[in-house]
């Protein structure tokens, strides 16, 4: 279901990368901002670039909500996502960024995740890499996934955020939130999927 995305800027891409594997729609339009009001199902929300719109969240609609985690609540044969950065010499070679931890059943399966290339702060080349969790043991990843088995030492104060199943009750306004699937309507733009930030976790806007 997810492309192989290059050229894309983090840490808001790296939302919208993961969330595509628990949408059930296609994304049509990715729209990212503030809650402004909430009236459920009617939401107000103010974009990334200031336009004030209406969002009307779908009769199934599916909500996540972010909570800080830690490394020890990424388990064995979990399913995750995460940002690395290449480090020179050695035989692990690769140092996380951020990691995501996907909810316990994405609709995706977790090895038919591949590994690709996003551009980050600074046009920094980082490697965008999904699947699941073979190991975790002494600060270090093992993801498998249909490119194999890819080590990643992770650094001992790294962000780590899990989306968790939330409710339309849990959307407040003030909360960032990110639709990877909005789709206009006459109604407002209708969102199926919507993840709102939670626990002082918000994504980077």
């Amino acid at each position: 279901m997810m492309p192989r995305l290059r050229g894309v800027v983090i840490p808001g891409a790296i939302a919208v990368l993961l969330v595509a594997s628990i949408a059930v729609a296609q994304a049509s339009l990715t729209l990212r901002g503030t809650i402004e009001s909430v009236a459920s199902p009617a939401l107000v929300v103010k974009a990334r670039d200031g336009t004030t719109m209406n969002v009307r969240l779908a009769d199934d609609v599916r909500v996540y909500a972010l909570r800080q985690a830690a490394l020890a609540d990424v388990k064995p044969d979990g399913h995750v996502a995460l940002t690395a950065r290449r480090q020179m010499g050695g035989e692990i070679n690769l140092v996380a960024v951020e990691v995501y931890i996907f909810p316990d059943q994405p609709v995706r399966k977790s090895d038919t995740a591949v590994n690709h290339s996003i551009v980050g702060r600074g046009n920094e080349v980082l490697s965008y890499i999904e699947g699941s969790v073979s190991s975790n043991a002494n600060q270090t990843l093992v993801i498998k996934n249909l490119d194999g088995d890819t080590t990643i030492t992770v650094p001992a104060n790294l962000r780590v955020v899990a989306l968790v199943p939330a409710t339309a009750a849990d959307i407040k306004p003030g909360q960032y939130f990110l639709v990877p699937n909005a789709t206009p309507t006459s109604l407002g733009t209708l969102a199926s999927t919507i993840i709102v930030g939670g626990d002082r976790v918000d994504f980077a806007m």
